[in-house]
């Protein structure tokens, strides 16, 4: 298949179609085969920012749990 020279170092050919993809590419942009195997890795940032965000999402959730379960277990003591 034909392909076109390079015009940047930061291109290479996609191994399915040999589409010019950015070097930083986790797919094709042609076929959508994935290139990258390795997931990429988050910052601190990104990490603290999602550790927070599942804080705020999932807390609330397990305090509202815990407050059912203790409910229940006094509602079942308390009715004998």
């Amino acid at each position: 298949m034909w392909r076109p020279p390079m015009a940047s170092k930061n291109l290479r050919p996609c191994p399915h179609c040999d589409y010019l993809v950015s070097r930083l590419a986790e797919a094709c942009p042609s076929c959508g085969r994935r290139l990258s195997l390795e997931p990429r890795h988050e910052g601190l940032f990104l990490r603290t920012l999602n550790q927070a965000t599942a804080l705020v999402l999932w807390g609330p959730l397990l305090i509202l749990g815990v407050l059912v379960t203790v409910a229940l277990i006094a509602r079942a003591f308390w009715f004998r």
